[in-house]
């Protein structure tokens, strides 16, 4: 069932319930106090009739001024339906005249009950419901009376008839309308989600530019537009990441591809001794090396962004970690003429996975290394800084324009200055890096001049000293 169907049928609902409602409960207000006019009624009508009736020896006698019209007026009205028993012998003594024709005579039985239990009692007759009230009347001869009064509720039965009915054929009409009306409601309400949608659905992969329009009433629909174009401007990023992924990685496997068959066709173009073969494959070894690596990092990295590797939580001594890495690196740190150092503060404890952190320090390590020249120098300083702990990688190499900075921590990318062949790696090491920052918790920064050399910063939330 479509939105709009389904907001008319609530509304409607909501209103029958409503309505039914108010309407149960004003059928039985106006009951319950046609009820007790009519009781006060009957209450006012036998009480006043005790003053003027007498009982002389059996014969009921009415006594009042005839000439006061209230009086008369008062007694025509209480006697319009009444009757005067005798209590012990339960004989009639008086009956009005409109009482008559309603056959209202009870047995000696039936007046003695009546006597015993004085409430007002309704009675079914054809001309509709009669409401008596039974007093007991006991004169000083010894004798004892039982006097009904009564009063007719026809026209109160025909006002609740009349409400009733009313009741029943408004009640579903008004719903009805209700349901037409909040429908076209709905509709309204309803169409700029629609134009929303129709908006929606014109915006492709190739269109990502493009958001949905904000009327500026700061109201759902216009929280619900913002919201998507938030998304849109999330994805069109993400989209042109991928095509820069793509490109990227298109162009760093089209190196080593090339290369490999460029030697292929090389040695295939003449015969050779056994020794140019081997130079030959082992320089093709080379490449298929860069090739492995560059799928093992991109491996890695896919891993890592869905969630399938599982860091540990343990204490690691960031500074002995430290230590150890540039002890192990500093042969090939001296292999290209550059000098390793350490400067650790002892005892800078963090919490993470061993195995991930020394990944970490190894990936900046070795970037620091690659891209300063001979004579140069790569400092590790760690360090606590505050409640947190702080690696620092600093270098005297090539430097990164400020251009570049906001991009290095992205896939493939390398400054133009770096992309040169004599330039080793595929151009993932510091985004595994700044994943393995992110997983920990840490901030990573780069902070360079051209030409002046680089620094790269982890800083940890949390450390304790050993």
């Amino acid at each position: 069932m479509a939105l709009r169907a389904k907001l008319a049928l609530v509304y409607a609902g909501v209103l029958a319930v409503l309505l039914a409602g108010f309407g149960f409960g004003a059928y039985h207000l106006l009951a319950d106090q046609l009820d007790d006019a009519a009781d006060a009624e009957v209450r006012e009508l036998t009480d006043g009739l005790h003053g003027y009736l007498r009982l002389d020896n059996g014969v009921p006698a009415l006594v009042y001024d005839h000439n006061d019209p209230q009086e008369a007026a008062f007694i025509a009205r209480a006697t319009r339906y009444y009757q005067v028993y005798d209590a012990l012998s339960g004989a009639l003594l008086v009956q009005s005249t409109a009482i008559e024709p309603l056959g209202l005579q009870f047995t000696a039985a039936e007046v003695q009950t009546y006597g015993e239990q004085t409430a007002t009692r309704d009675i079914q007759t054809d001309l509709g419901r009669l409401r008596f009230s039974n007093t007991v009347m006991r004169p000083a001869s010894g004798s004892v009376y039982l006097l009904q009064v009564g009063v007719m509720l026809a026209d109160a039965d025909r006002s609740l008839d009349r409400l009733q009915r009313l009741l029943l054929w408004s009640i579903p009409v008004c719903v009805f309308f209700v349901a037409v009306l909040g429908r076209w409601l709905a509709g309204r309400s309803l169409a700029p989600l629609g134009r929303l949608a129709t908006a929606a659905r014109a915006i492709d992969v190739t269109e990502l530019h493009q958001r949905l329009p904000v009327r500026g009433a700061n109201d759902e629909l216009d929280q619900l537009a913002v919201a998507f174009n938030d998304t849109l401007s999330r994805l069109e990023q993400s989209v042109g990441e991928m095509r820069q992924f793509s490109a990227a990685l298109a162009h760093e496997l089209r190196t080593p591809l090339a290369a490999l068959r460029g030697e292929i066709e090389m040695t295939l173009l003449r015969a050779r001794s056994t020794e140019e073969y081997q130079r030959s494959l082992a320089s093709q070894l080379e490449e298929l090396d860069r090739l492995g690596r560059l799928v093992t990092h991109l491996l890695t990295l896919a891993r890592a962004e869905a969630g399938e590797i599982r860091l540990a939580n343990d204490p690691v001594d960031l500074s002995a970690m430290a230590a150890s890495l540039v002890s192990q690196l500093d042969a090939v740190a001296e292999a290209k003429g550059v000098t390793l150092a350490c400067d650790a503060e002892p005892g800078v404890m963090v919490t993470g996975d061993a195995g991930w952190l020394e990944r970490l320090i190894l990936n900046l390590v070795d970037n620091a290394i690659k891209f300063t020249p001979q004579d140069g120098h790569v400092v590790v300083s760690v360090a606590h800084t505050g409640p947190s702990a702080s690696l620092t990688v600093r270098d005297t190499g090539i430097g990164i324009p400020s251009a570049d900075l906001p991009h290095v921590f992205e896939r493939f990318y390398r400054a133009d200055r770096a992309r040169s062949p004599q330039t080793e790696g595929v151009g993932l090491g510091l985004t595994l890096a700044k994943w393995i920052a992110d997983k920990h918790g840490a901030t990573i920064s780069a902070a360079s001049a051209e030409g002046q050399g680089s620094a790269l910063t982890v800083m940890f939330p949390t450390t304790s000293r050993s």
